[in-house]
This record gives structure tokens, C-alpha cells and sequence, in this order.
């Protein structure tokens, strides 16, 4: 009951998302987002696409997972620490010292420069730590929550599937797909996910290019929802004049967040007279009419096979 169309380019990756969404008690349209960053202060970001109560149990868990994950972790870190002869006080310095520095528990979104570690003082050499939760790690939580959430909800017609877009903390961004069974796909141009789906083949493929600025994708991305919902009339896809489309992005320099546009308004009222045009052009139907062609050897109603 969505249409989330993921892709990568130049500048990042980005996530373009319709807003509607329908109470299955009433059947009322309602409109909300639908991509989030369910992780605080980190470059990660999520499309959901399914029953909503299923996306918000997802949002909802995935943090606890992950800091109990870290959690986990860390004692790892301060047990193999102190087997190198440090006392479990310095291993525990060691090991925050070193989060502070490099941000490997995926808590920075900046490039870390090697003149940020000055002002911490510690007098024992670091030492490097033998278990870090990595963002292989974060991918591997996402799948198992994914299909844990829908075994549980195993009579729902909607699962729950993801688009999710990430930066690492070497740098490189990662668009992933995981579907309803928790199996993941990693992507390297675009994808799409939800109702709306089979139709971006159709449009957005035609125009998308990695080497396109953020904007401009963002534009087409948005033009095929406005198709599906006005032209293709997929009455699950939609948005209204206060949720219009949105777009949640990670750029290549770690900045991440939901972009706005001062003429958001100006071009989704451009496209959609673009695409009333389309509806008008295929009523109108000035195309020429096929004519049956007449064979008098030939009788009305019967294959050819069966002809006497």
C-alpha cells in the first residue's frame, strides 16, 4: 500500500516515498511519513513498506537491538582487554576513547580527522578491539527482525519489506533491499518497493542515471509517483497538499536528513498538469482504429484447423 523508490547517484543515495497510507477499521485515506532514521545520529534510513503497525513495530525494536547489540560487545572488548594485562578501569577507557575517536559504534556522521583524538588523554597505547559492531552486523539484525516480525503475522496480506540507505563509517554509501523473508539484496542503481512497484520499471527506469544530480533524480522520482497515482490510478499510492512526497537522503560527505525545496509546491503542480495532459492524450484516442481484415475462405467463428 505504498510505492518507496530507493536509488543511488553522484552525490549519495536518496529515498522517495509516497504519504498515504489507510486505516484498515475505517478505510479512511490517512498520510504520514513513511521513511525514517530509526537510529539517533547515524546515516541510516529506512522506507517500509506494508501494514503500518508492522513498520512501527520494526522502527520500534531495531534501536534496542542494536545498543543491546554494542552492549554486547563492549564486554567482549573489556574480557579480551583485560587478558592483554589491562585492569578492566583502563580496558573500559580504552575502549570509549577509541569509540570517541572513530565513531565505531556508527554514532558519527562526520569524517573523523586524526587531530579530533588530542584531546583525549590516555597513557596505555591502543590497543585495537577485537569486536566491533559493524554495519554487516546492522544489515544482519535488520533481515532477522524483518522476518521474525512477519512469521509472527503470518495471515497478513501486506508483509513488512525494506529499502534501506546507509553510510558506512569508511565512507561508502549502501543502498539494501530486504524482502518480506528477510533475505537482502544490495543495489546498486535503484529499486523499488510496495503497490505501486511495477510501475517503476516503466517510468523511472527510462530516466534514471547514476551520473544525474540528487535534485533532479529526487524530481523524476517523485513524477512517477504522481504517474501511478493519476495516470496508472493506483488508489493505494497517493499524497495530499500537506504530505506532499517526501525525500530523505545520506549525501557522500555524511550528511543525511529529509530534503525540502523552496519550489516543492511550483513543480508538483507542474507535474501534475503533466500528467493530466497524459490522461487527456489517451481519452482522446486520435490514433487510427484497427479494421478486421476479410477473408472469404474463411468462416466466421471457427480456427482455421477446424474448417471443413
Amino acid at each position: 500500500m505504498t510505492l518507496i523508490i530507493g536509488f543511488k547517484c553522484k552525490e549519495g543515495v536518496a529515498l522517495v516515498s509516497d504519504t498515504k497510507t489507510t486505516d484498515l477499521s475505517t478505510g479512511e485515506a490517512l498520510y504520514e511519513p513513511k521513511i525514517l532514521a530509526p537510529l539517533e545520529n547515524t546515516p541510516f534510513i529506512v522506507g517500509a513498506a506494508g501494514y503500518v503497525n508492522l513498520c512501527n513495530e520494526f522502527t520500534r525494536k531495531i534501536p534496542k537491538i542494536v545498543t543491546k547489540r554494542i552492549a554486547q560487545m563492549r564486554i567482549r572488548n573489556i574480557q579480551e582487554l583485560q587478558k592483554t594485562g589491562l585492569s578492566r578501569e583502563k580496558a573500559i577507557e580504552n575502549i570509549r576513547t577509541q569509540e570517541k575517536c572513530v565513531a565505531i559504534n556508527l554514532k558519527s556522521v562526520q569524517e573523523v580527522r586524526n587531530n579530533e583524538c588530542k584531546n583525549f588523554e590516555f597513557d596505555e597505547q591502543m590497543i585495537e578491539l577485537p569486536y566491533v559492531y559493524s554495519e554487516e552486523d546492522l544489515i544482519d539484525d535488520c533481515e532477522n527482525l524483518v522476518k521474525k516480525i512477519n512469521s509472527q503475522s503470518k495471515d497478513t496480506e501486506e508483509s513488512l519489506e525494506l529499502l534501506v540507505g546507509m553510510r558506512t563509517s569508511t565512507g561508502i554509501i549502501h543502498l539494501h533491499f530486504i524482502s518480506s523473508d528477510g533475505v537482502e539484496d544490495e543495489i546498486n542503481d535503484y529499486f523499488a518497493i510496495g503497490s505501486g512497484s511495477p510501475f517503476v520499471k516503466t517510468f523511472f527506469s527510462r530516466v534514471y542515471d547514476f551520473n544525474k544530480g540528487m535534485n533532479e533524480l529526487i524530481t523524476q522520482a517523485i513524477r512517477t509517483i504522481l504517474y501511478v497515482n493519476i495516470v496508472a490510478k493506483e488508489n493505494t499510492v497517493g499524497y495530499s497538499s500537506d504530505f506532499l512526497p517526501e525525500a530523505v537522503i545520506i549525501l557522500n560527505d555524511g550528511k543525511y536528513g529529509k530534503s525540502t525545496f523552496e519550489n516543492e509546491l511550483e513543480v508538483i503542480s507542474d507535474l501534475e498538469k503533466e500528467m493530466e495532459i497524459f490522461v487527456d492524450l489517451i481519452k482522446q484516442n486520435k490514433r487510427k482504429t484497427l479494421k478486421p481484415k476479410i477473408d472469404s475462405n474463411i468462416k466466421i467463428g471457427l480456427h482455421p484447423k477446424y474448417q471443413t
